[in-house]
């Protein structure tokens, strides 16, 4: 990796076009083009590594989700430096400098389905998701670190391409992430104006839902213990699930987030 590495932040957007039977370099220009560069890195790390199939990548809470994506300078040789029988240069070495996203992840707002239940298996089937793409705000199981009841936002999709792991872009991208949601709390709080008290399942204003910085993660095994030096905890009655194949654990942890001033 030469240069410094550099990210980009895409907030909520319209992705009606996204196509999820085809790869993310032929979907149509409608398409943010750091969404699509965001799918690109997930292609190669869940689709062409962990074989998940394509078309379970996208889901709808993509379009809700804020998203950010890591890039880097790579420098390319495009014509090697050649020489005479004397060794005098006779072509110099022309190489050509691209900037390539290497790693992403997704911040989803409330609500979000239920709980997997511990033990089961999950396959993504897009005839089941809601067309809207929110789920219903629900009354959930209670978990470990969770009453089932508090708003939590929820970090996902993390993802690096092999030749750039190690070099701290996962934490870079956590880090960038969770300092947002912490900086902008509000953003995830619902507009009454817009849903409206029914569909928010409230009958006074005190029962809106408010986020207040608990944030949970959906982990792969392979992972639990990074996320646990991020600060996240595992959560013991969560269980453990598959889904796509690979076996998964929640895990919680409560943000300090800024409160505006009175």
């Amino acid at each position: 990796m030469s240069g410094t590495p550099f990210i980009t932040f895409l907030g909520p957007s319209n992705l009606s076009e996204y196509d999820r039977k085809k790869s993310p370099h032929e979907q149509t220009s409608t398409i943010p083009k750091t969404f699509i560069d965001a799918m690109e890195v997930r292609e190669q790390v869940f689709v062409e590594e962990q074989h998940v199939p394509l078309e379970n990548e996208f889901d709808s809470d993509d379009a809700r989700a804020c998203h950010w994506v890591v890039y880097a300078s790579i420098n390319t040789t495009t014509d090697p430096e050649v020489k005479d029988a004397d060794g005098n240069i006779v072509q110099r070495k022309r190489s050509l400098t691209r900037t390539t996203p290497i790693g992403t992840i997704r911040l989803v707002p409330f609500p979000h389905a239920p709980h997997p239940e511990p033990g089961s298996k999950f396959t993504f089937d897009s005839s089941e998701e809601d067309s809207t793409g929110t789920p219903p705000y629900i009354v959930d199981r209670a978990t470990t670190y969770h009453d089932g009841v508090e708003p939590y936002i929820k970090l996902g999709r993390i993802a690096v391409v092999k030749e750039f792991r190690g070099a701290g872009v996962a934490k870079i991208l956590a880090n960038a992430a969770i300092s947002w949601a912490q900086q902008n709390p509000k953003f995830f709080n619902p507009s009454v104006t817009e849903l409206g008290m029914e569909k928010l399942g409230a009958t006074r204003t005190d029962q809106i839902p408010v986020w207040n910085g608990l944030c949970c993660v959906h982990a792969q095994e392979q992972v639990e213990n990074t996320w646990v030096k991020w600060g996240f905890k595992t959560d013991k009655e969560m269980g453990t699930w598959d889904e796509e194949g690979i076996m998964h654990v929640g895990m919680f942890q409560r943000l300090k987030i800024e409160k505006p001033a009175s």
